[in-house]
């Protein structure tokens, strides 16, 4: 299914090489190494975060209402601008050649085919400008703030004049501590160095600082004038708290992205499901919230939306789509949860995303009074 309106013909006879999700987690196993699988599956510490995240979706049930009197359903939004086919962007993961030597360029070709749009990170495996080459939905560029902020800013700048609409803002205070990397002693095949930087391209000191932390990290003053400096409106990625949220807000941040990166910064923060819901009552309706971390099927982005998502970022499942077969594995990934949650808004009685609001979630103490 493609942007394009169109019914979807959901018969069980296919020719389709992948008729469901299981099916693409299986190849992409089947073709990486016990340490490339290690690199896409796991978390920080005893990886508590990581189980969580998933978890947090397995505690909600939806109320599947009878005679709900629906219209066709359409999977139809729009968030920050975009027009998507359903409520997803591609999330700003990086060593992304360890599933694929096409990497991010044959991830914007399958979302373009899909139609929803890219969000393109830093530490991509290939430069900002070829990926927004390979395709015309590579419109949010990642970047980490640290080091200095001229540097920042020039960066910003290359991302706007390939094209992109927005940076996407993050922070890293200390490297990860994933065990399972460690105990590969884990390098990504076929990278030869951070993409982005380098001779003719950006000033390689804020990926050194990144590694070595010579300096205090940014504070929230620092981000402030960056982000009113910035050539492009700015969203912030790993709001966690309705404290970070206004702060982000307050900077000058157009839109939130609730993550705890998937489980792979530090152990032991909450799942990022479960701040969600007070972050979108306290900065009301309006701004635009995407949402990541622990995202596994279709009907998990209708949970992530009942709670107060615009949209939810898909990473890992991305992974896995390029891992078993390359564009057409991420192409095909998108296309099934298309229709999981197309299946799902049609079940909870919503004819479009809108519809969708925490009403769709069981409450057990208000069916007993019913």
């Amino acid at each position: 299914m493609t942007g394009k309106a169109g019914r979807i013909d959901d018969r069980y006879s296919t020719d389709e090489k992948y008729t469901t999700l299981r099916g693409i987690h299986r190849d992409a196993r089947r073709h990486l190494s016990e340490a490339e699988w290690n690199y896409l599956w796991c978390g920080t510490g005893d990886e508590v975060t990581l189980k969580d995240n998933v978890a947090a979706f397995d505690r909600y049930r939806f109320v599947a209402p009878l005679f709900a009197g629906i219209d066709y359903p359409t999977t139809l939004t729009n968030v920050l601008g975009f027009d998507l086919s359903f409520p997803a962007f591609i999330a700003p993961f990086g060593g992304e050649v360890a599933f694929h030597p096409e990497g991010h360029r044959a991830i914007g070709r399958a979302a373009e085919a899909v139609g929803i749009q890219q969000m393109v990170p830093v530490a991509a495996s290939y430069p900002l400008e070829d990926i927004a080459a390979a395709s015309s939905v590579a419109s949010v560029f990642q970047i980490t703030f640290v080091g200095d902020e001229g540097a920042v800013l020039d960066l910003m700048e290359r991302a706007k004049a390939a094209g992109y609409k927005y940076i996407c803002v993050t922070y890293s205070p200390i490297r990860q501590w994933r065990e399972r990397m460690m105990e590969d002693r884990f390098s990504i095949r076929g990278e030869t160095g951070p993409a982005n930087f380098g001779p003719g391209r950006s000033d390689p000191a804020a990926l050194v600082e990144l590694l070595d932390f010579t300096q205090p990290r940014w504070n929230w003053q620092q981000a402030k004038r960056a982000i009113a400096r910035a050539p492009l409106p700015c969203i912030v990625k790993g709001v966690m708290s309705v404290q970070d949220a206004h702060a982000a807000l307050d900077a000058g941040a157009v839109g939130l992205y609730v993550s705890n990166y998937g489980g792979r910064t530090v152990d032991r923060t909450p799942a990022a499901l479960d701040v969600l819901p007070s972050i979108r009552r306290a900065v009301g309706r309006e701004i635009p919230i995407i949402f990541d971390s622990g995202v596994r099927r279709g009907s998990d982005i209708a949970t992530a939306l009942a709670l107060g998502a615009n949209a939810v970022a898909l990473g890992r499942l991305i992974a896995l789509g390029l891992a078993a077969d390359g564009e057409h594995g991420v192409r095909r990934t998108l296309e099934l949860l298309q229709r999981e949650f197309w299946t799902t808004l049609g079940h909870l009685g919503c004819s479009k995303v809108a519809d969708l609001s925490d009403a769709v979630l069981y409450q057990p103490e208000q069916s007993l009074t019913r």
